[in-house]
């Protein structure tokens, strides 16, 4: 099940990220959360400031997903941000769309797309792959 919850969860933070890549060039980091039903909805932090630093707006989201997990509130969540990768099988640094994804069970990983622009500015989006996920953990109440 917790499979299921974060396909769910990375299926919505991807349609969201290329979106927002096709339509502005990029996006600030973004959450994406599953409540105990089973809804998703999508999470954006407020850091009282236009353009905030995209570590400290990865770090309030995974800490308030943590403190809603703590209480009860979600069985899943999960960051988006835009970031450098190596791909497997590559040796230089691509954009990615990275999404950490974590679940109650202890379940955690992070999903990488890798993406280039072609010459006439047009989105080319890469194979995905996964990792373990670093820090980012969610604990039942």
């Amino acid at each position: 099940m917790a499979s299921d919850d974060l396909n769910a969860l990375y299926n919505e933070a991807r349609g969201f990220a290329e979106y927002m890549l096709l339509t502005h060039g990029e996006f600030i980091p973004f959450g994406v959360q599953m409540s105990r039903d089973g809804k998703i909805a999508q999470v954006a932090g407020d850091l009282g400031t236009e353009h905030p630093k995209s570590a400290e707006m990865v770090e309030f989201l995974q800490s308030s997903f943590a403190q809603s997990a703590i209480s009860g509130a979600i069985r899943a969540a999960g960051v988006c941000l835009d970031m450098y990768v190596v791909p497997p099988g590559q040796q230089q640094k691509t954009d990615a769309i990275c999404t950490r994804l974590a679940h109650i069970s202890g379940e955690a990983v992070e999903v990488f797309v890798p993406y280039s622009r072609d010459s006439h500015g047009a989105f080319q989006l890469g194979q995905p792959f996964a990792a373990a996920a670093g820090d980012f953990k969610l604990v039942e109440p």
